[in-house]
């Protein structure tokens, strides 16, 4: 797999902001009895004025994740840039995934011999440390922050992942992720 498959760095929220200038102080002139034209005021109306709306987070956030597309060899494991973050469910935090592990499991899974994977198209991957972004509800024992080791059945191939807050452990070196 080429590096070309992948995206481009995300860029700062910083750097896309657009600069918006000030609203120009009204002027106390006299009223005009004349209205303007017609033409200018549709002009008026069609022309966009600067906005402060922002995009939701989870409309612009992407994230990569390598995707079993099917049973067979290694061209069978597909790159795939994924749209919105993954949504938290009660007793779930989302994990900056830093590090994963490739196992024998992960090497039978690929090629359709172990059982405990979905089918096809599924994210492998059992083993991972991370940093916690997100926390969902009656989620006590973690925080936004947390450097964890995460074991799940899959799903962790990828950039983050929202798993169950119970099974993780605090990461002993967290410090180095």
């Amino acid at each position: 797999m080429s590096g070309e498959d992948a995206p481009a760095q995300q860029q700062n929220a910083v750097d896309q902001k657009q600069e918006t200038k000030p609203a120009e102080e009204p002027k106390n002139e006299p009223a005009k009895t004349e209205s303007p034209p017609a033409a200018a005021t549709a002009e008026a109306a069609a022309t966009p004025v600067a906005t402060t709306e922002k995009v939701p987070e989870e409309e612009t956030f992407t994230y990569r994740a390598l995707v079993l597309t099917g049973y067979g060899g290694y061209d069978k494991v597909k790159l795939q840039v994924k749209k919105g973050k993954p949504a938290l469910k009660a007793g779930e935090v989302l994990v900056r995934v830093k590090a994963c592990g490739l196992n024998f499991a992960d090497l039978m899974a690929r090629q359709g011999l172990y059982d405990r994977l979905p089918s096809p198209p599924v994210t492998p991957g059992m083993e991972c440390a991370g940093v916690v972004e997100a926390v969902g509800e009656e989620v006590t024992d973690r925080k936004v922050g947390d450097k964890v080791m995460v074991l799940n059945r899959f799903g962790l191939w990828q950039e983050v992942a929202a798993v169950p807050a119970k099974p993780h452990l605090p990461h002993p070196r967290g410090h180095e992720l």
